[in-house]
């Protein structure tokens, strides 16, 4: 893998630039592609790619798909431009839609428990390999291109946040877990693709809570990865719960029998805080691509 070098940007240029590898914008923007096919292509628009579910969890696909075209398409683009130009926050920029795509996408490829081979189903998977391998690799791009300094206070308060968002998650399965002990059966929503479910399950509770955790506590124990760990999980989290209020948004405008509204209220909330979360987060990372060093006078 080509190794990242900075190199500050001229004054008629306005921002430092790196070198990244010529593949990782290729990659990002390949991405972008292949998500916007499989949506159009999906029950969105053109329903050649039907699934066998239930109208709920087709209803939820909708409102996932509409997500990915307005928002995880576009931030993908963007950050596959951002690559191109050589810019320092490209990799971090790249990290949230890859993760999306890649949680989402082991959902699309278990969840509709396929009784026939199927090449939807091989075509998602390889766009769930594609999302992984590129936020695996935007990791490792930004792990050697600087950050803005953190205060230590600002990174303890950072890390109780991350802390608290791990909590909340954990929160979202407090009736599974009491369901456990209890024998109680899943929520009628996912009664007739169970799957959906324990994909979710698996992936919140498996990987995006201890990873949360980790980078909570790798903040306040002052850990160099912790400042670009909430970069990632920032970014992640600012994407998905406005999928999940879109879904809830468009069972409640189909008539769903599931629908509510007060959920689409209360998740559409949680979104607009998640967005304000993001743009302080990331607004640091975008100023800092662009301030260019300039040397020190002489006699300063």
């Amino acid at each position: 893998m080509k190794s990242v070098h900075v190199r500050p940007g001229t004054p008629a240029q306005g921002r430092a630039t790196v070198a990244l590898p010529r593949g990782y914008p290729s990659a990002l923007l390949t991405l972008a592609a292949a998500l916007l096919l499989n949506s159009v292509l999906g029950p969105l628009v053109l329903g050649v790619i039907s699934y066998p579910v239930s109208e709920t969890v087709e209803n939820q696909l909708i409102g996932l798909e509409l997500v990915t075209v307005f928002l995880v398409v576009p931030w993908t683009v963007f950050a596959g431009l951002a690559a191109l130009r050589g810019d320092p926050a490209a990799p971090l920029l790249g990290f949230a839609p890859c993760a999306y795509a890649a949680y989402m996408f082991v959902q699309y490829v278990l969840g509709p428990e396929y009784s026939h081979y199927r090449v939807t189903a091989l075509a998602q998977l390889g766009i769930l390999v594609l999302a992984g391998g590129t936020m695996l690799w935007s990791w490792s791009l930004a792990a050697k291109v600087p950050l803005p300094p953190m205060s230590r206070a600002t990174a303890t308060r950072n890390g109780v946040f991350l802390l608290a968002l791990a909590a909340f998650v954990l929160f979202r399965y407090a009736d599974a877990v009491a369901g456990a002990f209890s024998g109680a059966a899943i929520e009628s929503e996912f009664a007739q693709e169970r799957t959906f479910f324990w994909s979710i399950f698996l992936l919140d509770l498996g990987i995006v809570v201890p990873c949360t955790v980790a980078a909570g506590v790798s903040l306040i124990r002052g850990s160099g990865v912790g400042d670009r760990a909430l970069i990632a999980v920032v970014g992640w989290f600012a994407l998905v719960p406005p999928s999940v209020a879109s879904m809830a948004a468009v069972m409640w405008l189909r008539d769903d029998p599931n629908a509510s509204l007060p959920t689409v209220l209360l998740l559409s909330g949680v979104s607009l805080v998640f967005a304000a979360v993001a743009q302080r987060t990331f607004a640091p990372l975008l100023r800092g691509s662009r301030r260019v060093p300039h040397p020190e006078r002489k006699g300063q």
